[in-house]
């Protein structure tokens, strides 16, 4: 039962990041030059091809690292343990919610792409929306396939990394948190 309420919450969540995240794309591709487009595409592919590749290394870290890392109080290790730790969650979030929601934005992304190439250079529409968006699949499940590999041979260098960069994260976000809640006084 947990599993199921897990699943429907990530569903929903997914729900609105997906049509938020969609929503703000969609308006400002349009909006750009036809490179710049492409290169927010590449940008949308890569981010989910790397999602997945840390979503692939977090289900087969081994913790015991890790471990070692945060007795020595090395930065990011204790960040890295939690994710090794919680590969599974990680693993569903990466893989499933990241990894997913920029297939789906780049495939709407192409066809933006793929309408501006049809208008600009007076092509089809149908023929243009299916070579971007045949190469955006390509490059995404080439991608994964290929970044796999070394989510699984090099998965606790990747979680440290990731663990690492988490840390930062968190560590900014605690500091502008602990200077809004003094409401900004640096005294």
């Amino acid at each position: 039962m947990d599993n199921l309420r897990s699943s429907i919450i990530i569903a929903i969540f997914t729900f609105f990041i997906a049509v938020s995240v969609t929503s703000v794309s969609q308006t400002q591709v349009q909006f750009v030059s036809l490179p710049m487009a492409v290169i927010i595409l590449l940008i949308i592919i890569v981010v989910g091809v790397l999602a997945d590749m840390v979503g692939v290394a977090a289900t087969v870290s081994r913790d015991e690292p890790f471990n070692a890392r945060a007795a020595k109080k090395v930065f990011g290790a204790k960040t890295a343990l939690y994710l090794s730790k919680n590969g599974d969650k990680v693993a569903s979030i990466m893989c499933d919610i990241v990894g997913d929601i920029c297939g789906t934005i780049s495939g709407a992304t192409g066809a933006v792409i793929a309408l501006q190439i049809a208008e600009l250079y007076d092509h089809s529409f149908f023929i243009s929306s299916l070579v971007i968006i045949g190469l955006a699949s390509a490059l995404t499940v080439g991608g994964k396939a290929f970044f796999k590999h070394y989510g699984i041979k090099k998965s606790n260098e990747i979680i440290f990394l990731s663990g690492k960069i988490l840390a930062v994260f968190i560590r900014s976000f605690s500091y502008l948190f602990a200077l809004f809640k003094r409401g900004g006084n640096n005294e």
